[in-house]
């Protein structure tokens, strides 16, 4: 990866690399959209009943113009800092309300839950346990 990248480029790089590790779908938890495309791209909440909305000047190599948590089709925090920040706001969201993991998501979730914060790290799905060691 160039070092030459920002932070946060860099730690959406390996967030979107953990998801595709545990054989998951990073667009179910990321949506991509330019700039140009924002107003188009609203429509599309309806996808994912959690979604993370990015809007980028161009390509994914630069920094986010906005980033927004979409929770079943409404816009509820918006002009975060960081692919990250979400994710971690997301994670609390569904831990402290015990909700039940979006479906797609439910092993980056786990090892977030699991292995980065150690929280019941007992019982694991058979994925997760590998990046523990």
């Amino acid at each position: 990866m160039d070092q030459s990248l920002d932070i946060d480029i860099r730690g959406e790089c390996l967030l979107k690399c953990l998801i595709m590790y545990l054989c998951e779908d990073a667009s179910y938890l990321i949506e991509e959209y330019q700039a140009d495309q924002r107003e188009e791209a609203m429509g599309e909440f309806e996808k994912n009943t959690m979604t993370l909305f990015v809007t980028r000047e161009s390509d994914a190599l630069t920094r986010a113009l906005d980033i927004s948590i979409v929770i079943d089709c409404v816009e509820v925090l918006n002009e975060l800092p960081s692919v990250a920040c979400p994710c971690a706001m997301m994670f609390g969201l569904i831990y402290a309300l015990n909700l039940k993991y979006p479906e797609g998501l439910k092993y980056i979730f786990e090892t977030f839950q699991k292995i980065i914060m150690d929280l019941e790290s007992r019982q694991m799905s058979r994925r997760v346990p590998n990046l523990q060691e």
